[in-house]
């Protein structure tokens, strides 16, 4: 970044603003607020969620991220989360708890976007930046949840903030380099960001006067080592912790070739997308020059077009070359064009201003649109929560798709999002669900993106005790009615304690020949219970009916 090679200060004085902006901001950021503090409670899980929560309550466990249990994941978000998931313990609203924890790290990414508005152009041009990032969609709703982009976010604007608002000095050469290091650590989307800022900076070198360019590039040399050596040291850190852990292969597997997906590289979806493709690039050339060459302040002029060209390329390489896109990709790029954004509207004078504040009323009102933050609560994972944790002992496994019971380990080693789903149907991938389960004795199963063929297994060897939560057993079949004795035939598939019961409780019999009237432990296989009860009956977990669940009411009974 050595285009910060001299001081930067605020181009245009703020003057003090007018009654009615000043309402307006505090109105704005007062709905900021109290739409971030409803989402909290509102806004429905994400899977992704439970994901990073699991990871991060593995490492209390005492395991290690990719060799004892996958994630796709660069590490430190994880490390970072597990303190606090480790005093709050085994609860089931602790996700809800864990969101507020994003809020310190928000407030931190406004902060940043800010002083980089403050120093590029005017205090009041900072807090509109604020303001439309602030009401963003992808901001108010995605930068809700728990997850690593929120860090993520943070780190590389704290990069931006701390690289381009001072003289680029060898010291802050290799401080910018080391948070930069640090966002990788905890998203390796910081790749394309590290891309886009790099071809963002030749361009802006390339489209300055040749004068002022020798100069930056006499100046940058050094100091681009310096920020090249600062940006190897957290992911070299990182390297020998997992290295010493005997993880290193794993990490590399997961955090590399799992993501990067045959076939899911370049595309493009018809003519319309490759004549965007063909004329983005020089558009968005031809605005970076223009701010280049209207903004007379030096370097403040260069600074501006890096933060506008930095978020455009990202856009374009995002778009067409990353594999699977989501709605939080755009944290980091949101606050760029605000940036951009805020003060060329704040030179139409009193039109600017209300032109920014008729647009982030239209943001916060998409937002409404998309999810209340007034509705009432619709997601209820913290009742799976609690029947997981009042079900299971903190040895049992459970097979979820992503961690969603938190607190227990998974049979099988790979979560079941998308990369690992278009894995497993190119065939890169083996759907060894089912061995897992038995080999690890597995009781309880959600049905959340099973494949086929393993929903169709768990469909036939587990019952449900409520909604969502199933447990190894069977519903007996009637005996036959060509033999005398009242003999039930039936498989089951996990070597485990079982009991057979009615709707109406406990029933007794005899096992095999051998008479029981509680709990009776089996092997996989065929069995056979007699009784003289005509009653539907079930055979399943015997933990699950010590606590109270029955596959007959689908609810568990205290």
């Amino acid at each position: 970044m050595p285009i910060s090679s001299a001081p930067s200060v605020p181009a245009v004085e703020t003057p003090r603003l007018p009654q009615w902006e000043r309402a307006a901001v505090l109105v704005l950021f007062l709905l900021i607020l109290a739409f971030k503090v409803c989402y909290l409670r509102v806004l429905p899980i994400n899977s992704d969620e439970s994901q990073h929560l699991h990871v991060a309550w593995g490492w209390t466990q005492g395991m290690v991220q990719y060799r004892d249990y996958f994630d796709n994941h660069t590490p430190l978000f994880h490390l970072a989360m597990a303190p606090l998931v480790a005093w709050l313990g085994e609860q089931s609203d602790i996700l809800f708890k864990m969101r507020i924890a994003m809020l310190p790290l928000v407030a931190a990414s406004l902060g940043c976007i800010y002083w980089l508005g403050a120093r590029l152009y005017s205090k009041r041009a900072g807090i509109w930046a604020v303001l439309l990032t602030g009401t963003c969609p992808f901001f108010l709703l995605k930068g809700s949840e728990f997850r690593a982009d929120i860090l993520w976010t943070t780190l590389w604007l704290a990069t931006l903030a701390f690289g381009l608002t001072g003289r680029f000095t060898r010291s802050r050469a290799f401080a910018t380099g080391l948070l930069l290091g640090t966002t990788f650590g905890v998203s390796m989307k910081t790749s394309l960001l590290l891309v886009s800022l790099l071809a963002a900076l030749g361009l802006v070198l390339w489209l300055s006067p040749k004068l002022e360019r020798k100069t930056l590039l006499a100046h940058s040399v050094g100091n681009t080592l310096l920020f090249l050596a600062g940006l190897c040291v957290v992911p070299l850190a990182i390297a020998a912790f997992f290295t010493a852990k005997g993880a290193l292969p794993n990490l590399i597997y997961c955090v590399f070739e799992h993501n990067a997906v045959p076939g899911q590289g370049f595309r493009l979806r018809g003519l319309f997308h490759i004549a965007l493709f063909v004329l983005l690039p020089p558009l968005i050339t031809l605005v970076g020059r223009t701010i280049l060459r209207t903004d007379n302040e030096r370097p403040l002029a260069a600074q501006r077009a890096l933060v506008f060209l930095t978020g455009a390329i990202f856009l374009l390489l995002l778009y067409y070359f990353w594999p699977h896109v989501t709605p939080q990709d755009y944290l980091p790029v949101v606050p760029l064009f605000a940036l951009s954004i805020a003060p060329w509207l704040l030179r139409m004078r009193k039109k600017g201003a209300l032109v920014l504040l008729l647009l982030a009323i239209y943001q916060i009102t998409l937002a409404a649109k998309e999810r209340s933050p007034f509705a009432p609560k619709a997601d209820r994972s913290d009742l799976l929560l609690t029947d997981v944790l009042r079900l299971t002992k903190s040895s049992d496994f459970v097979m979820d798709a992503k961690g969603e019971t938190i607190f227990r380990r998974r049979p099988f080693y790979y979560v079941l999002e998308t990369l690992t789903q278009r894995r497993m149907k190119q065939g890169l991938l083996l759907d060894t669900i089912a061995e897992d389960m038995v080999k690890t004795r597995t009781c309880v199963s959600l049905l959340t993106r099973l494949p086929g063929k393993t929903l169709q297994w768990v469909e036939e060897h587990y019952v449900p005790v409520t909604g969502q939560i199933w447990v190894t057993g069977r519903f007996l079949p009637p005996p036959p009615q060509k033999e005398e004795s009242d003999s039930r035939h039936f498989e089951v598939a996990i070597a485990t304690q079982y009991v057979v019961a009615s709707a109406d409780g406990p029933v007794q019999g005899a096992m095999d020949g051998v008479p029981c009237a509680g709990p009776v432990f089996l092997n996989p296989g065929p069995h056979t219970f007699t009784c003289n009860d005509p009653r539907p009956l079930a055979v399943f977990w015997a933990q699950a009916a010590e606590k109270g669940f029955t596959p007959f009411h689908n609810v568990p009974h205290p």
